[in-house]
């Protein structure tokens, strides 16, 4: 799910939100601290789409879903927002950095003193991106917040990470990650967006699956769920080597409270597929002994 943003702009709405996300202005720093203000001085919630030229679901979420009448009411009403191309924006990428953010479009829901609420990924029908919102407001109400730090400051990060996003020197050789990864806690913000931002793997695979549910609850779900599921895939081969179905089961199942109910269906069956099968020289599949 490795993508990188759409287009170049990146606005705050400020007199027009029933035509929010659409409008072409180059996004800054600058209109990130406005639309921050704008925020408190209207008592809002802020709403953030990272996405990319190219991207397809970033062009359908364009197409079909913010237009919708009861999308642009709910975010005329309660929330301001800001678009951004992490490709040409250094907003959009210092956002990314921040949040560790990989796959596109990323929705990311903050408060108006940058608390984040919920950040999710991916294409959202109307419905499902009608609750988020909803599920965002009803959250900040609640105090329901994340874990993260409300400042952004690539100081805060080492620099091969500042690097990796700012730059897009994504090629890090895991003993640089480990020597900066094994003296701290996954737990804590910088080393969790490293791990998922990078997708770091080797020992932290199982260091990241035993800490996950905590994860979940500090961090959201959109990079927990994510890299829980890349990290099965790559067990799903170390189980393929014995042919030991029942115990991949029992793994993958003790992750199900993870996802929803649709996604789980999802997920299991790419996790589950053609369990043991390998493919042979002459293109032909043939069952693992």
């Amino acid at each position: 799910m490795i993508r990188i943003l759409k287009i170049a702009s990146a606005f705050l709405l400020l007199a027009c939100p029933s035509i929010a996300l659409k409008a072409q202005t180059q996004s800054t720093d600058e209109s990130w601290e406005l639309v921050k203000k704008q925020a408190v001085a209207e008592k809002k919630l802020i709403f953030v789409d990272l996405y990319f030229t190219g991207c397809m679901p970033c062009a359908k979420m364009d197409k079909e879903v913010f237009p919708d009448p009861k999308v642009t009411e709910i975010l005329s009403s309660d929330f301001v927002t800001f678009k951004s191309d992490i490709m040409k924006e250094e907003i959009g990428k210092k956002l990314c950095m921040k949040y560790g953010v990989t796959g596109f479009p990323t929705f990311l829901l903050i408060n108006s003193d940058g608390k984040v609420i919920d950040i999710a990924a991916g294409f959202q029908p109307v419905d499902q991106f009608t609750a988020l919102l909803q599920n965002a407001k009803d959250g900040a109400k609640k105090g329901n917040f994340k874990k993260y730090s409300t400042k952004i400051d690539v100081k805060d990060y080492p620099e091969f990470y500042e690097q990796a996003f700012m730059a897009g020197k994504r090629s890090v050789p895991f003993e640089v990650l480990d020597g900066y990864l094994k003296s701290k806690s996954i737990l804590d913000e910088v080393p969790f967006v490293i791990v998922t931002g990078l997708r770091v793997g080797n020992q932290y695979d199982d260091l990241f699956l035993k800490n996950a549910n905590q994860l979940y609850n500090d961090y959201g779900k959109s990079s927990v769920a994510n890299h829980v599921f890349g990290i099965l895939m790559k067990k799903k081969k170390e189980f393929e080597k014995t042919n030991d179905l029942a115990s991949f089961k029992k793994l993958i199942d003790q992750y199900k409270t993870l996802y929803t109910p649709e996604e789980w269906t999802r997920f299991e069956g790419f996790l589950l597929k053609d369990f043991g099968v390998v493919k042979a020289s002459n293109s032909t599949y043939t069952l693992q002994k």
